[in-house]
């Protein structure tokens, strides 16, 4: 198995793990707010319970059967989670969006909180549905804190109803309208960044992958604020799409709302390339693609970056050779190429 499969894996088991319902005495221990913002209901250490070191998360990953802990040594290196649980201050909360409890997950340098310049903040929108792709703790590994290590506060939601962690949120995966009212929940995550203290909230860029692709064109047409925006793996016209992954259609049916009578309508008000002209005409876009993702074909990227051309809009294409959905083997140059599109515009 691939490290990368091996921690797909992982991030599948810790999800099973933190998910159980939480009593009295195993529930984490609640921090002071991190924001001023009245939205934030509640907030705790992601180094709680089992992931309190790495010993005891390994611990925890080894009660499955199918555990390889050679590949997990190699897929999370035991200095990488150490040196990030000291420098590193990463939070889950709950935040009200638009009336409903939703999950959200902070990571931020430890230095920030009593620093006196403040920092840049990164919004990161995960892929996925319902809880497929929820931001367990080795997902915040493998996607947040890498950011946060290049200086940046990065703050994400799980979107609604879905959940990652002994959270007060109620999972119900019926709320994920997949870039429907779901998208509310990206933007009212504003407040937050405004109350938050070390955080320079005129400065803010947007980072998605997959179906986070989809939902930060959505969200960044309204939220002009932004710097810079960078999409991984990102579906531009998800009708287009269908036709070269027709499984999707069953995705689309269980969670766009009117999905059967407004098919195409629906699939056109999620696809950015029938509106581009809504998203904020200087925003400059970072488009990266693997070629050989089966997931979303690469021709998505390279559509919208044409369409892009056209219209003189700011934008980078950088399409991988022999990558797949995740840009593996090649997640290295992508990070280089994703600090470098956030150190020149934000």
């Amino acid at each position: 198995m691939k490290p990368f499969m091996m921690l797909l894996s992982g991030l599948l088991l810790a999800a099973n793990a933190v998910a159980e319902p939480a009593n009295t005495k195993t529930s984490p221990e609640l921090l002071a707010a991190f924001s001023s913002a009245a939205s934030l209901k509640q907030n705790f250490s992601c180094y709680s319970g089992p992931f309190a070191s790495y010993d005891s998360w390994l611990a925890m990953m080894s009660k499955s059967p199918r555990f390889n802990a050679e590949q997990f040594a190699k897929s999370v290196p035991r200095a990488d989670v150490e040196r990030r649980q000291q420098t590193l201050d990463c939070r889950v909360f709950v935040y009200e969006s638009d009336g409903i409890l939703v999950e959200g997950v902070m990571v931020r340098p430890k230095a920030s909180a009593s620093a006196v310049s403040k920092l840049p903040v990164v919004i990161y929108n995960r892929g996925g549905n319902a809880k497929g792709g929820t931001l367990v703790y080795g997902a915040i590994h493998y996607s947040m804190m890498p950011l946060a290590e290049l200086g940046y506060i990065v703050i994400a939601s799980q979107y609604r109803g879905a959940k990652g962690f002994p959270t007060k949120v109620q999972q119900n995966f019926e709320l994920d309208q997949f870039g429907g009212n779901d998208v509310n929940d990206i933007k009212n995550l504003l407040p937050i960044i405004n109350g938050m203290p070390d955080a320079e909230s005129e400065r803010i860029a947007m980072l998605g992958s997959s179906r986070g692709g989809m939902m930060s064109y959505l969200a960044a047409r309204e939220m002009p604020q932004l710097k810079a925006l960078i999409v991984s793996a990102g579906v531009a016209d998800l009708e287009a799409s269908l036709a070269v992954r027709q499984a999707m259609e069953n995705i689309y049916t269980k969670f766009i709302p009117n999905y059967a009578t407004e098919r195409s309508a629906q699939l056109q008000a999620r696809s950015v390339l029938y509106w581009l002209d809504k998203l904020p005409p200087t925003l400059p876009i970072l488009l990266l693609h693997g070629d050989k993702d089966v997931r979303v074909e690469v021709a998505q990227s390279q559509t919208l970056a044409q369409a892009l051309a056209a219209k003189d809009h700011p934008h980078k294409l950088v399409v991988y050779p022999g990558a797949d959905h995740s840009l593996v083997p090649h997640r290295a140059e992508a990070h280089a190429e994703i600090a470098a599109w956030l150190q020149q515009y934000l």
